[in-house]
């Protein structure tokens, strides 16, 4: 486990709880949890590069669009990624320079098969200075 999210107790699916100094840290902790839960991070190598971006209405639409664009990435390429640099981030759009591999069944051995992000509960707040937010994956 890292000392950027943690599990959250639900039900049928499979739930975080991630924290971060700013939103824009949020946001690239949400998705370095993403991974670290489909196969870990420490198994992710950088070896390519590959601009990402999405749109959302408002930070949390944007957060859980940001989350499914990558969930589409490792489904349709099997890109994993471990690094993340932003080059734009607004209420409403985020774009990030996402940095790791392609899967390899040899290497990666998949711990969470997680389908999507979802709305439920969703809230982005700032408690105590942090940024803190809950995710819910459809698994």
């Amino acid at each position: 486990m890292h000392n950027f999210y943690k599990l959250i107790p639900h039900t049928a699916d499979l739930g975080i709880e991630v924290w971060a100094d700013d939103l824009t840290g949020l946001y690239i902790n949400s998705a370095r949890a993403l991974f670290d839960l489909i196969v870990g991070l420490n198994n992710i190598e950088k070896k390519e590069k590959q601009i990402v971006s999405a749109d959302g209405i408002d930070k949390e639409d944007l957060l859980i669009s940001f989350l499914n664009e990558l969930v589409f990435l490792f489904a349709t390429k099997k890109f994993l990624f471990s690094n993340f640099q932003v080059g734009e981030i607004s209420d409403t759009r985020i774009r990030i320079t996402a940095e790791g591999e392609k899967f390899d069944p040899d290497k990666h051995e998949i711990i969470h098969e997680i389908k999507a992000a979802t709305y439920h509960d969703i809230n982005i707040e700032k408690v105590n200075n942090h940024y803190v937010t809950r995710i819910i994956f459809d698994v």
